[in-house]
């Protein structure tokens, strides 16, 4: 003869053991419905704004706004958004011949065929 194997308990209308499982339930249920936390407003720490000096006297800044993925490059008072890219380390913007990769207090900006010109935080 085999042995019996356990059956699992099975609730029925009445049972005592429903009631708990039903308030563990529904508790679960009105934390997914709990009212999401309003989005960060601006001036609240998701952008920043980094100015550079760059090795040939030129001073550059960048503003990192990562909630959108772009990054302002002003360069000689004149603003140009990049597109956020992919980055194996660091942070990386581009447009078109443009772009910038920094990490750390460093940054490279490429422009073109032109030497790529190294930055430093100030």
């Amino acid at each position: 003869m085999l042995p019996s194997t356990p059956r699992l308990a099975r609730l029925h209308p009445g049972d005592p053991m429903k009631a708990p499982l039903t308030a563990v339930l529904a508790s679960l249920l009105t934390l997914g419905c709990a009212t999401p936390s309003a989005p960060p407003q601006a001036g609240t720490g998701t952008e920043s704004r980094v100015r550079y000096l760059c090795e040939n006297g030129e001073e550059i800044e960048l503003r990192h706004f990562p909630l959108q993925g772009v990054g302002v490059l002003v360069r000689g008072g004149e603003p140009l958004e990049l597109q956020e890219e992919v980055a194996a380390s660091g942070f990386r913007y581009g447009k078109g011949p443009i772009s910038v990769h920094g990490k750390g207090d460093e940054l490279l900006l490429l422009i073109g065929r032109m030497v790529p010109i190294r930055c430093q935080i100030r």
